[in-house]
């Protein structure tokens, strides 16, 4: 699933987690949207996208996110995603590996 996004037209996403793409934001791509239950039996969301910014260039987002006891929390991961340097097969991995990670504790 690829969608893209300019500052006219936020994502439908980021404004469910109250987010707003800011005046430094060209454009956002979003590549992947995947939903896991974690150890805890909670559901982790999980995103990718690339931002375009004026400040920085093209990052490539990795993101997960849950609620537990009404908190949200958050995990970002950004790579510079430049098209001289761009994300390896073996740096993706560990990044996914990462992001895989986030979970929340076993409810007991």
């Amino acid at each position: 699933m690829q969608n893209n996004w300019n500052k006219q037209s936020s994502p439908p996403l980021f404004a469910s987690f109250g987010l707003s793409l800011d005046e430094s934001t060209k454009d956002v791509e979003l590549i992947g949207v995947a939903e896991r239950s974690s150890q805890g039996g909670l559901q982790v969301y999980e995103f990718e996208y690339i931002i375009d910014s004026t400040r920085g260039g093209m990052k490539r987002i990795f993101s997960a996110a849950f609620v537990n006891s009404k908190k949200l929390y958050l995990l970002n991961i950004a790579h510079m995603d430049k098209p001289e340097s761009p994300l390896d097969s073996h740096t993706r991995t560990m990044l996914e590996q990462v992001l895989h990670s986030f979970d929340a504790a076993p409810l007991t």
